[in-house]
């Protein structure tokens, strides 16, 4: 994926979306904006872009089975711990990436 950047957010109806963002091969970096604010949705987002790329989904990362295991499990156990406590969104997006994480998993080559 050398010469794109892919930006994460929570979409409609709790989903992932993925905007891609064409950058010239060889161009110079712009600065480094700042990170955005942390968030429930900001954190559940960043594991599941770290789960994808263990699944070799994403980047150019080595597949790490043991690695996706391990985040399907956190993100579950987040999702049993916070049950009740998560805006409609937030509950929506939690639930949208475990389930694609798990299937992904399931279905690895």
């Amino acid at each position: 994926m050398s010469g794109s950047k892919r930006v994460f957010h929570a979409g409609p109806e709790g989903t992932v979306v993925a905007d891609e963002g064409a950058a010239a091969e060889g161009a110079e970096q712009a600065p480094k904006a700042p990170l955005e604010e942390m968030t429930f949705s900001t954190h559940v987002l960043s594991l599941h872009a770290t789960g994808l790329m263990a699944l070799g989904l994403l980047g150019e990362a080595e597949k790490d089975p043991e690695t996706v295991r391990h985040i399907i499990e956190t993100l579950a156990m987040l999702q049993a711990k916070t049950t009740g406590n998560l805006t409609r969104e937030e509950d929506r997006l939690l639930t949208s990436v475990v389930h694609e994480l798990r299937l992904k998993f399931v279905e690895r080559p």
